[in-house]
């Protein structure tokens, strides 16, 4: 189990550069194919229905061909995709490109994330795998900002392939042990029945989903539309520097997280988050000042760390008997926010600038807090949420 768990946090890694992978490339995707903003949130908009689809087929695929089998279509779906995209250099490629790119990732996560749920201390471990993905995220962009240019951008589509592929090596020789690629299911000992689609259960669901939509609409949009905010915004030479800067606060906010898992309140946690994201967000729309924005940045990205992996295994434990479902519901819900309102923001920034693009972030904000609030309003009473010590009852 360890080493599955440690195989996890690279799969988190590496969906963690994908997440950010067009965004890092803004300046040289809009110079090559001179699109504008509008256009950008299109291919992110692609790039997060294909991670949908990948979310909601991957609990399919774990029961027909189990989970082993179903990781490693998704690292060579990442790695077909990226081709593609290396190949044939025009922009309808580029966003079918993007579509099996976040199938791919999207099956992974799903994957990975219900395996390690599944699993004893699941908080800390997916807190801990939610740290590496902050990473992949944090370093990709640094990356980018280090060594590419004008001239050698469309390499970075092979680098992450030459990654990729030697990563699908070495995990197909680890699941040679296990027949068919079968990696042998963790059970959590003495659950209780729960059906999930009971009233109780269902309130639950529409909740965690929401509140995943929202969350995923502020987080993954917010780092993707950085270097265009930043650069309507004035800061040229930042652009880049403030998306490595938001997942600087990411990485070290999660892996606190991690180290505080079984002490934390998470609905209360969920709520200060929240409230404080909208405060922050209000006041990076009114600032000038690029020391103050990166500033500014910095702490939002400190809100924004631990919620995904508190709430992701609240909503898994809460449903028991049905974690892969769960787990899929909660990402595929992060997935459609990611997409849908990446239009929202794109056309936002396009119509009325940098400031109208971060009032809709402060305003997704509210609809967080708003969640949480209900969250905590509907928890069910007994649950096994009040079994494990890092979800004691919110007071």
């Amino acid at each position: 189990m360890k080493k599955v768990f440690d195989f996890g946090c690279v799969f988190y890694f590496f969906i963690g550069t994908i997440h950010v992978f067009f965004g890092s490339l803004t300046p040289y995707l809009l110079s090559a194919y001179d699109k504008g903003p509008g256009e950008l949130s299109s291919l992110i908009f692609f790039q997060f229905i294909g991670f949908l689809t990948g979310v909601l087929l991957s609990p399919i695929l774990v029961r027909k061909k189990g989970y082993g089998a179903t990781l490693t279509m998704g690292l060579m779906l990442m790695i077909v995709s990226l081709l593609l995209g290396w190949l044939v250099p025009n922009w309808t490629t580029l966003v079918v490109a993007g579509f099996l790119l976040g199938s791919g990732a999207g099956s992974m996560e799903t994957t990975a994330g219900a395996y390690v749920i599944s699993m004893e201390n699941s908080a800390k471990r997916i807190s801990i795998m939610e740290v590496f993905f902050g990473l992949g995220a944090l370093l990709f962009p640094l990356l980018i900002l280090l060594t590419v240019t004008e001239q050698t951008w469309r390499y970075v589509f092979l680098f992450q392939v030459t990654a990729l592929t030697f990563f699908l090596v070495l995990w197909l020789v680890f699941i040679r042990k296990w027949p068919k690629g079968q990696m042998p299911a963790p059970t959590l000992g003495g659950k209780k029945t729960s059906l999930l689609f009971d009233r109780n259960n269902r309130m639950i669901v529409v909740l965690m989903t929401c509140f995943a939509f929202f969350y995923a609409g502020i987080e993954t949009n917010f780092a993707n539309f950085l270097p265009s905010i930043m650069l309507e915004k004035g800061g040229d030479t930042w652009s880049l520097l403030a998306v490595s800067t938001f997942w600087t606060a990411i990485v070290i906010g999660r892996s606190i997280i991690a180290k505080k898992a079984d002490q934390l309140h998470p609905l209360r946690f969920l709520k200060l988050s929240a409230a404080s994201m909208i405060l922050l967000l209000i006041a990076f729309a009114l600032t000038t000042h690029t020391t103050v924005q990166l500033l500014l940045i910095f702490l939002i990205g400190l809100c924004a760390s631990g919620m995904f992996p508190i709430a992701l295994t609240a909503s898994a434990l809460m449903i028991e008997n049905a974690i892969n479902e769960a787990t899929s519901y909660f990402i595929a819900a992060a997935s459609l926010g990611g997409a849908c309102l990446s239009f929202l923001i794109g056309f936002s920034l396009e119509w009325a600038g940098a400031a109208s693009a971060i009032l809709v972030f402060s305003f997704l904000a509210v609809l967080l807090f708003a969640a949480a609030i209900q969250m905590n309003r509907f928890r069910k009473k007994g649950d096994v949420l009040d079994q494990h010590s890092m979800f004691k009852a919110d007071g």
